[in-house]
């Protein structure tokens, strides 16, 4: 093997322990965000869960926020995924079905990473915090950019189905899907009093989402 060859497998190979290691530290942020949530967890009780010193958390981190980020993104990755998954494989008048049906999957499936993005959406980081990394890329700036893909299908699919007389409402296709989000949303991070009529009313949740999701159907299909 020539020098430069050496040269270039060193290269590789840092490469490659540089991601795992990052990996690692998004591992044991997930674990412990997952189990006590963002407000419980600090830098330091990171560092001792991947076993590295504070200060090489912060060459791959600039803090915790960006930390969070990077564990909701995985999160927001395979609802994309799911998302996008159904829409390619179902007919054009099931789509809106299979875009609903997809989220309904997903935090039925993964309920910490609803948890984690849920309290993501709640404003926590509605922040000059949250701008910088957005406009700056990052993982915050990927999240939202996945988020758009989402809205941009959810609202391709709603504004095709007005044109072709699928979905028989009278409504701007855009203003049709901010509604259709909306309720969504609310669905997935309910206020503090809904929560509590839920649990007053003994309605479980997981059965509250799947209604709510069939509702928001119906919504749209009728006039």
């Amino acid at each position: 093997m020539s020098l430069g060859e050496k040269t270039m497998a060193i290269s590789d190979r840092r490469k490659r322990e540089k991601v795992q290691r990052r990996q690692a530290i998004i591992d044991a942020a997930e674990s412990l965000f997952f189990l006590r949530g963002y407000d419980n967890v600090s830098m330091n009780d990171i560092a001792e869960e991947v076993e590295l010193n504070r200060a090489t958390i912060y060459l791959y981190f600039e803090n915790k926020e960006a930390l969070y980020f990077a564990v909701v993104l995985r999160g927001v990755r395979l609802l994309n995924k799911m998302i996008k998954s159904n829409v390619e494989t179902t007919a054009d008048a099931q789509k809106i079905d299979a875009i609903l049906k997809a989220y309904a999957t997903f935090f039925k499936l993964y309920p910490q990473y609803s948890q984690v993005y849920n309290f993501f959406q709640s404003g926590r980081f509605i922040s000059p915090i949250l701008n910088r990394y957005q406009y700056s890329g990052g993982d915050a700036g990927e999240i939202i950019k996945l988020q758009k893909e989402i809205f941009n299908i959810l609202h391709l699919t709603i504004k095709n189905g007005i044109k072709e007389g699928r979905i028989p409402i009278n409504m701007d296709p855009l203003y049709a899907t901010f509604l259709v989000m909306t309720l969504v949303d609310t669905m997935l991070n309910p206020s503090p009093s809904l929560q509590k009529e839920l649990r007053d009313r003994n309605i479980n949740k997981s059965q509250f989402d799947m209604d709510f999701m069939d509702f928001i159907k119906q919504l749209i299909k009728n006039r």
